[in-house]
């Protein structure tokens, strides 16, 4: 059986074009619009607000983030929740959404013949949290547009197929 083939940066990027709006869609209610994609996403990278991750390993190693601003985080929580947010609720939020969005990246991957597990999610808060990954060859990135609010969701990949 032939290998299949590797993917590349853009097909992250239209993979996660297709999950992010589904699943803010399915969960929060919102649509989120994506924007034109980074396929050279720089190293190391930034992020303000609450951010979740999860790790990829197998036949795809990685990190995936996905950062909120602080009112964002909030926004989504509360209209998950339909009312008010506690601080842990928007933890859990950020994290389960990571979830959904990571797993239909996964399956994906799985689907072309890249097997893939992925970690347990984890958030973090910070002004000026630092990412990277140092062996990635793919860095992608992506920002949404997500309704009712003025801030944007990003996604980010950094990943190395073996």
């Amino acid at each position: 059986m032939p290998s299949p083939e590797k993917p590349g940066p853009s097909l992250f990027i239209q993979t996660i074009n297709r999950y992010v709006p589904e699943v803010i869609q399915t969960m929060v209610g919102l649509s989120a619009t994506p924007g034109t994609g980074i396929e050279k996403y720089p190293q190391p990278s930034k992020l303000k607000g609450v951010t979740g991750a999860i790790g990829l390993s197998g036949k795809v190693n990685g990190i995936v983030y996905t950062a909120y601003s602080e009112g964002l985080s909030k926004h989504v929580a509360e209209k998950i929740l339909g009312g008010a947010a506690g601080e842990q609720d928007v933890l859990d939020v950020v994290a389960e959404l990571t979830n959904m969005i990571v797993g239909n990246l996964k399956s994906t991957l799985c689907d072309m013949g890249f097997n893939c597990t992925l970690s347990i999610p984890s958030v973090m808060q910070g002004d000026e949290v630092s990412v990277s990954a140092k062996n990635a060859t793919i860095c992608v990135s992506n920002d949404y547009a997500i309704e009712g609010s003025s801030d944007s969701l990003q996604v980010i990949v950094f990943a190395a197929l073996e």
